[in-house]
């Protein structure tokens, strides 16, 4: 028996709204995450055009990590069409994180999750929302965090109203790992910078690509060119040795500009570590170069997340909701203090 027959809860999403639609573009200069937006080229890049960085990279970016839009409108109903490069493929991702939209709503000053789009295939037509009142609302779209995206559109009423919103705010760039990337949220809007953008008053770009953090000197130039306020660099874990780290950090670090605020992140717990003496020794070493750093505000990421006794991740590496909440918690707290000096 199917459990989604006994469990209709466990069903996927489906297109049931049959009333004239009218679909509008996500692709636009309203697009929040985007650090090098260009609306003369339909694709959802997270770097610049034209600028090669290597064979996980340029794959990577397409992918629309930590990529978001508000918009107001007095439409009963929201239907979401997308064209993905594939569907969910990773066993210990779901779907809905891998290649899906999350959709929120801004309610007496917090965002309150809503809907995402429980499916699992490269391209789909779905209902988010439906039969509320015409009331004019304020909503944020998340997109997926795994799947290269070419194609995404909202459809509402079709004499509905319609405001794309993007204040201006100072930014924040996450660079790092497949952890910054958002493995293994559940879905989009708990990647630990997600979570982070719903709270604070900065737009946040994603700049996680998964295994294949590597600290080129294009990355650094790309995050000079975007000239943040905050740096968050969690990068570690795809560092082959800590001889390289020790040879690559600094000079990454070097090309950001002085008054850019930089967060450090070492590696968050790893079981394996307590089995194997090898592992945290090389994890001791990987610490000593990063607390040692200069111009840098160093977070222990073992001591961020010690309190859950390893149980913070999905396979002892990538992080599960429970570890992103936290994380994007100390983080926060971090960041308050530091605008506060």
């Amino acid at each position: 028996m199917d459990i989604k027959e006994i469990d209709k809860n466990m069903a996927d999403a489906k297109n049931t709204i049959k009333t004239k639609v009218k679909w509008y573009n996500l692709h636009n200069s309203y697009l929040r995450g985007m650090g090098f937006f260009d609306d003369k080229i339909l694709d959802y890049d997270r770097l610049k055009r034209g600028v090669s960085i290597s064979q996980g990279v340029d794959n990577l970016k397409k992918c629309p990590s930590g990529v978001n839009i508000t918009f107001k409108t007095n439409s009963s109903f929201i239907k979401i069409k997308a064209k993905l490069r594939s569907g969910a493929y990773m066993t210990h991702m779901t779907a809905v994180g891998t290649i899906g939209f999350d959709l929120y709503y801004y309610d007496q000053g917090r965002w309150v999750f809503i809907y995402t789009t429980k499916i699992n295939s490269a391209a789909y037509e779905l209902d988010l929302l439906k039969d509320v009142s015409n009331e004019e609302r304020t909503y944020r779209l998340y997109f997926p965090l795994y799947a290269g995206l070419d194609e995404a559109y909202i459809g509402l009423e079709d004499n509905s109203s319609l405001t794309f919103i993007k204040e201006k705010q100072e930014q924040i760039v996450v660079y790092g790992t497949s952890i910054s990337q958002g493995g293994c949220a559940t879905r989009p809007g708990m990647v630990y910078s997600a979570i982070m953008d719903r709270n604070m008053p900065y737009e946040f770009i994603n700049l996680g690509f998964s295994g294949s953090c590597k600290l080129e000197e294009d990355i650094a130039l790309m995050i000079q060119e975007i000239h943040p306020k905050y740096l968050i660099l969690e990068v570690e874990a795809n560092s082959p040795s800590p001889d390289v780290l020790e040879e690559k950090l600094p000079k990454f670090i070097d090309y950001i500009q002085d008054d850019v605020r930089i967060i450090l992140i070492s590696h968050f717990p790893e079981g394996m570590a307590c089995l194997k003496p090898e592992i945290k020794e090389v994890q001791r070493r990987f610490y000593e170069i990063q607390k040692n750093q200069s111009r840098v505000l160093f977070l222990d990421g073992e001591k961020m997340l010690e309190e859950f006794g390893f149980e913070e991740t999905v396979d002892g590496v990538h992080l599960t909701d429970l570890g992103f909440y936290a994380v994007a918690k100390k983080l926060m707290n971090v960041i308050n203090d530091w605008d506060q000096k």
